[in-house]
């Protein structure tokens, strides 16, 4: 038996500031992002290992668990998966011949372009409404962001009384 969707009797609350919005939107969009989509053949937690290599190339499970953030284990045994069902390929790491690396194959590739694609239609429906200017504008800020967030200047702890940086602001707003 199918449920019908269930429906919010309650409209939900406008963001009171610029971060609570962005939380709004990750959370929503995240949980968008991670259902199963039609067509999907890649579960959506291999999206990060076969992104990393759709971009940086063959890399050992051990640069991948670095670069990722994750627990090698964790990574390795993905990537099996992954190698198993096709998606990914093992090579000899030519620095190391003891080593080896993973690369995407053909048919990786095709998966994971096939899901950005089916993901990036829900995206562009949920912009229907914006205008070329709405989105264009919209484009630019989240680029901003985005390159804030990955490249953070380092704006000093404001709880640290041993940063100078951190009396200077302290001593313009007094």
């Amino acid at each position: 038996m199918q449920s019908s969707p269930f429906v919010l009797t309650e409209p939900i609350p406008a963001p009171e500031t610029a971060e609570d919005a962005l939380m709004s939107l990750m959370m929503a969009l995240g949980r968008r992002m991670r259902q199963r989509q039609p067509g999907d053949v890649i579960d959506y937690s291999a999206f990060p290992l076969l992104k990393l290599l759709s971009h940086q190339g063959p890399m050992r499970v051990s640069a991948m668990a670095q670069v990722l953030g994750l627990d090698a284990s964790t990574v390795s045994r993905h990537a099996k998966q992954l190698e198993d069902r096709g998606l990914l390929e093992r090579t000899e790491d030519p620095d190391d011949g003891r080593a080896s690396r993973v690369t995407m194959s053909e048919q990786g590739n095709a998966c994971l372009a096939q899901s950005f694609e089916t993901r990036r239609h829900v995206i562009s429906s949920a912009l229907d409404g914006f205008s070329d200017d709405e989105r264009e504008t919209l484009r630019d800020l989240l680029g901003r962001l985005v390159q804030t967030l990955l490249n953070p200047a380092d704006p000093g702890d404001p709880h640290d009384p041993e940063d100078s940086r951190t009396h200077d602001t302290q001593e313009h707003s007094a």
